[in-house]
């Protein structure tokens, strides 16, 4: 994929709004076959494993999915409100009003695939880039976790593909 290649923007905005879903609740049978169809692969793991695997990971707080946790690994010196404030100023940046009604914080994974696929869908190009570097500096870090913490083929699956496809658009951004 092209970064910034015109054509292929609904597209690469399809794929970060896919992953973020996948995130943001246990997901549902149409969004794993969504996945599915996107990475190629048949997922042999039973819906209840899945929802079972989102619960232990993400419910039961065994593996941290938002920025400020991993950049306090990457950069033990930043404190995390920084990190959150941070990420809260490009949603405004860009002109996002992230409504309270929404249980996530502003540096979930699942918000921040989310802004990106807006920023896709806007054509803020500049913003894109400066994001997906920010993006770029923990989501490969949370992908290794997700890996080695789950216990189904589809978020071993799904670890893979977003890693890849992130480090896709890295190069891509160059």
């Amino acid at each position: 994929m092209t970064f910034l290649n015109p054509l292929e923007q609904e597209e690469r905005a399809e794929i970060y709004r896919l992953f973020a879903y996948i995130f943001m609740n246990i997901p549902d049978v149409e969004l794993i076959e969504e996945f599915e169809s996107f990475a190629g692969i048949t997922i042999t793991d039973s819906y209840e494993e899945i929802c079972n695997d989102f619960i232990n990971l993400f419910n039961e707080d065994k593996l941290p999915n938002y920025e400020s946790y991993y950049r306090g690994i990457l950069y033990k010196d930043i404190p995390i409100d920084f990190s959150l404030s941070d990420v809260q100023h490009f949603y405004w940046t860009a002109g996002v009003a992230i409504d309270e009604e929404f249980d996530l914080p502003a540096d979930h994974i699942s918000m921040e695939l989310l802004f990106m696929s807006y920023l896709i869908e806007q054509n803020l190009k500049d913003l894109q880039i400066e994001f997906l570097r920010r993006l770029y500096e923990w989501i490969p870090l949370f992908c290794d976790n997700l890996y080695k913490a789950s216990k189904t083929d589809f978020f071993k699956e799904v670890a893979t593909s977003l890693k890849e496809f992130i480090l896709s658009e890295c190069e891509g951004a160059v």
